[in-house]
């Protein structure tokens, strides 16, 4: 029923208010998550703020690269899609969805794709972590934001999801909100939460790493978890709920353990 993630696939991330261990995604987005882990490597993120806080929508952090600040990092090639991979575990949720012809799970994570187009991408839900950019589609470089309100669908195919919160989401959601009339930007440096440090796990020593597990979403009691949440039949239901299901509406998240 669960499955531990891999250390070099997993960051570290320590908040003012506790740890958040996020779970990163190379099928997806592989040149994403090359640059992004060697940029937690060489401590890049440590100290940075989340300068663009909007609630109920995402928290951006990062060294400002998506507001048009100077950066020497290089720029990413859009990875907002992937052709379907055959051998992939492919656990249904809806077809056809609202936003895609079908969603369901890989490996853990919400995903959506288009049999007829052969194609695969990831889906924004809750905890989810994506690279910010500008207009152009290869405008990527380091900034980042994880998803803190509800699932902002219409950003799916339009951005490079890496990654998702599997731990510590409570920490997530204590990041120091921006003004809506500000877009969610906060100036004053002092009044924004920071990162106090980033590590990839394999860079943690084993004596401090912490087993991370994550439920197997190809197990079949997954399954029966899918079922109970599509067929509400507790007694509380007076008037029963269509036998839909919005796969961002599935909590997949996970446990940390010493």
């Amino acid at each position: 029923m669960w499955r531990e993630a891999e250390p070099e696939r997993l960051v570290y991330m320590e908040l003012q208010d506790g740890l958040v261990l996020i779970e990163l995604n190379p099928m997806f987005a592989p040149r994403t998550v090359k640059q992004f882990t060697a940029l937690v490597e060489d401590g890049f993120y440590d100290g940075l703020p989340f300068y663009r806080v909007i609630e109920g929508f995402v928290a951006q952090g990062g060294d400002g690269s998506d507001l048009g600040e100077f950066s020497e990092v290089p720029l990413l090639d859009a990875e907002f899609e992937i052709d379907w991979p055959a051998d992939a575990s492919w656990t249904a949720v809806q077809s056809p969805d609202m936003f895609a012809p079908q969603t369901g799970f890989i490996d853990g994570f919400a995903a959506a794709r288009d049999p007829a187009g052969g194609k695969a991408w990831l889906t924004h839900c809750p905890g989810v972590v994506a690279m910010a950019r500008n207009e152009g589609p290869d405008t990527s470089r380091t900034d980042f934001y994880i998803v803190i309100g509800q699932a902002p669908r219409y950003l799916d195919r339009n951005m490079n999801v890496f990654g998702r919160v599997i731990h510590g989401m409570d920490a997530v959601q204590s990041i120091n909100r921006g003004r809506p009339a500000d877009d969610g930007i906060i100036r004053d440096e002092a009044a924004s939460s920071r990162i106090k440090r980033m590590r990839m796990g394999n860079q943690v020593a084993e004596t401090e790493r912490l087993t991370a597990l994550v439920p197997d979403t190809s197990h079949a009691s997954f399954q029966e978890v899918l079922d109970q949440r599509r067929d509400r039949r507790q007694p509380f239901f007076h008037n029963k709920p269509p036998r839909v299901l919005d796969v961002c509406q599935v909590p997949v998240g996970g446990r940390a353990t010493r």
